[in-house]
């Protein structure tokens, strides 16, 4: 693989859609969450931001060059981090652009990042993620491209644990969640893709691991109010499986430079690290 023939900052068309409340609902269900907050519209799960700008991720832009990827041993979600600068609410109307931003090299591969902003139809940013895919393999060619946003582990924050939450996941998990999110790539949802690429059976998608996992950060960091939710950013480390717990684990990491409170998490499924380097940031009560 060669960074230096990754294209960046090419710019996508604005892909619209409406964010309807019962599609919110519906997506709060599939991540097991019944915040009656999501049932009465009052509210939207801070990672249901993905569903308005899938479809400008999964073809606003150009494939990458064949010649770029040669060598990758299989691509995954890499990272993701979610701002909200605005709150979303059920009804609002998103207009998303994509743009392949940044490229980062490492031994474990390439990490191509897509940078998403969605505004609303006054033209106000609603949401803006960073979007990143990684291809496992030797890379040459180093980093390029913008800063992406730091989200590191801040070690010391172990010293101040929140708490622990145990979740649950459903035997037909990826499927409700597929239904209610677009993401309905064959791993998640055949045991025979699954296998084909070495693993033991269908795993959950990540953002829907990261959606299950946002009711334990709503429930010990924001006071159980999604709505105080700002930032959410992950790495993915390993899958999680339909049907198995997963366990998170939040710490105090103190105030940002604007205000708002922070805070370091992490979880594990049978005993295996499935996110790592995770932040989560929301307004101070």
């Amino acid at each position: 693989m060669d960074s230096t023939l990754v294209p960046l900052g090419e710019r996508s068309e604005p892909f619209t859609h409406y964010c309807d409340p019962d599609e919110i609902y519906a997506f709060a269900l599939a991540i097991n969450d019944d915040n009656p907050l999501y049932r009465d519209g009052l509210a939207t799960p801070p990672t249901y931001v993905v569903v308005p700008v899938l479809q400008a991720f999964l073809t606003g832009l150009a494939p990458l060059p064949p010649e770029a990827t040669a060598g990758a041993r299989g691509g995954a979600h890499g990272e993701h981090d979610l701002y909200i600068r605005k709150p979303l609410m059920p009804g609002m109307t998103l207009h998303t652009t994509a743009e392949r931003c940044a490229v980062v090299t490492s031994k474990a591969g390439m990490n191509v990042f897509t940078r998403l902003v969605s505004v609303d139809d006054a033209g106000e940013t609603v949401v803006e993620q960073f979007w990143s895919t990684i291809m496992m393999g030797a890379a040459t060619g180093g980093s390029r491209g913008a800063e992406v946003p730091d989200h590191g582990f801040p070690e010391e924050a172990r010293s101040n644990p929140v708490g622990t939450m145990w979740l649950p996941t459903t035997r037909d998990q990826t499927y409700r969640y597929a239904g209610a999110s677009g993401d309905r790539a064959t791993i998640h949802v055949s045991d025979v893709a699954a296998r084909s690429i070495g693993f033991p059976g269908k795993f959950n998608q990540g953002m829907c691991t990261l959606g299950v996992v946002s009711r334990a950060l709503i429930a010990l960091a924001a006071g159980g109010d999604p709505r105080r939710v700002r930032r959410i950013a992950v790495r993915f480390a390993s899958p999680s499986f339909p049907g198995q717990d997963i366990a998170v684990s939040v710490f105090d990491n103190g105030t940002t430079s604007e205000g708002s409170r922070s805070f370091a998490f992490e979880a594990t499924s049978q005993e295996s690290l499935i996110l790592r380097h995770g932040r989560v940031e929301v307004e101070a009560p």
